[in-house]
């Protein structure tokens, strides 16, 4: 396959995954009836005091802990939705070089993976406020919620979940 026909090709699939990433997302906002995020993350701190334990200082602390790692995961989210939309952008264009749309797709990643670090380290930092007794509390929560996923629905169990 000559290049210019591989960088047809991966310009197609490229655009294929975005438009279907939109599709979803606009599926997932208009259709969805899942609860207020808000209301989802008082269900986690509900969660964290009546599965968990926690007392109402350790509420307090998490509740601080998660203020902090909204701000930051919210401004990762709008950079990375800006960066995909000028993805999407150069769909529009007869010819787009590999080498721009590999550096906004490293960008994306770069980002993505800066989210995931943060998450680690604030999942680390909620988990260093129970007391000994709780922490195998607090993992069995994090391991059930994980399983889920985002939709609620358990994952099912694969070679690298189980």
């Amino acid at each position: 396959m000559n290049n210019s026909a591989r960088n047809r090709t991966l310009i197609f699939i490229i655009a294929l995954l975005l438009i279907t990433n939109l599709a979803l997302l606009a599926y997932t906002f208009f259709f969805s009836k899942k609860p207020h995020p808000e209301r989802e993350r008082e269900g986690f701190t509900a969660a964290l005091k009546n599965e968990v334990g926690f007392t109402d200082s350790q509420i307090e602390q998490f509740k601080q802990l998660k203020q902090k790692q909204w701000a930051g995961a919210k401004a990762d989210m709008e950079q990375i939705r800006k960066i995909k939309q000028q993805l999407f952008d150069l769909t529009r264009r007869p010819v787009v070089a590999d080498s721009t749309v590999e550096a906004l797709a490293d960008s994306i990643a770069t980002l993505q993976k800066q989210a995931e670090v943060k998450s680690f380290h604030h999942f680390k930092a909620t988990r260093a406020i129970c007391t000994p007794e709780q922490q195998p509390k607090y993992d069995s929560l994090m391991t059930k919620i994980i399983r889920q996923g985002r939709n609620g629905r358990p994952i099912p169990p694969g070679p690298s979940n189980k």
